[in-house]
């Protein structure tokens, strides 16, 4: 399955999430691939990879000398797990692929040569609805978005709905919104609870899982581990593997996931 973590505002989770969320598959003895297709090249570095532009994303989607993918995939960066790093200059190429009318199936032609390599390929996107975006929306077969407390961010996941819909209808993408994650969930806060109220009044599909609030999630992101190998044991590390198993059980539910090939999982820490 091709996942897209998309939402129309930074500072929510995303980044966070769909680092969590690959370690998670890959934790539980899927193959993996995370890609950065964020010109802030957030998701790499929460892995501790950093790449130039001549060995990530952008060298890829060069549309004049596009390099191998092999030349840029780091391998088992933790074990089942190869990470696809982005570069600052993946945004300029954004630009350039846009203006040539290569950009939307862009990121969907780069990962055919290896999409069957892998169970899992978990995309992290630019906190927006620009182009770099719907790439990533146009390679996947499902997309999440993630919410917070904050009244913007719910906004924000309705939206991103409204976005995926729209380039369903212009054919752009068969992806499906798989559903909306509510993280840095604070569970005292009343405009929290007016939030979630808020959107469970709507169509959009939620997930039961919350993800509470936790210092350990910048932490990890320091320590360039994601907090389910940082802190396995602690409260988010848990709603994170949860969320996980949600993510999949509905996924198989609409038909977007196929059988993982088990691999042996990753022996797991204090």
């Amino acid at each position: 399955m091709k996942i897209a973590l998309c939402s129309s505002k930074g500072g929510v989770g995303k980044t966070a999430t769909a680092a969590n969320l690959a370690a998670v598959f890959a934790d539980s003895g899927a193959r993996v691939l995370a890609v950065d297709a964020d010109p802030q090249e957030s998701l790499g570095r929460a892995f501790g990879v950093v790449a130039g532009a001549e060995d990530s994303l952008a060298a890829i989607l060069d549309p004049d000398e596009p390099a191998g993918l092999d030349t840029a995939i780091r391998r088992d960066v933790i074990p089942g797990l190869d990470v696809l790093p982005s570069h600052p200059s993946l945004e300029q190429r954004g630009i350039t692929l846009a203006q040539q009318g290569g950009l939307v199936s862009s990121l969907r032609r780069a990962l055919r040569p290896v999409r069957d390599r892998y169970d899992h390929i978990v995309i992290d996107t630019h906190g927006d609805t620009g182009n770099l975006t719907l790439a990533a929306v146009a390679a996947a077969d499902a997309v999440l978005t993630v919410f917070t407390s904050d009244p913007g961010s719910a906004l924000g996941a309705v939206r991103i709905a409204g976005f995926v819909n729209q380039h369903r209808t212009f054919e752009n993408t068969e992806a499906v919104l798989l559903g909306a994650i509510c993280a840095n969930w604070d569970a005292s806060g009343a405009a929290a609870r007016d939030v979630a109220a808020a959107l469970e009044s709507t169509d959009l599909p939620l997930f039961a899982t919350r993800i509470p609030q936790s210092r350990r999630v910048p932490s990890a992101t320091l320590a360039k581990r994601p907090v389910v190998l940082s802190a396995p044991n602690s409260s988010v590390a848990l709603a994170y593997r949860a969320l996980g198993e949600e993510i999949l059980l509905r996924a198989s539910e609409l038909g977007t996931a196929r059988p993982v090939r088990k691999r042996k999982p990753i022996p797991r820490t204090a």
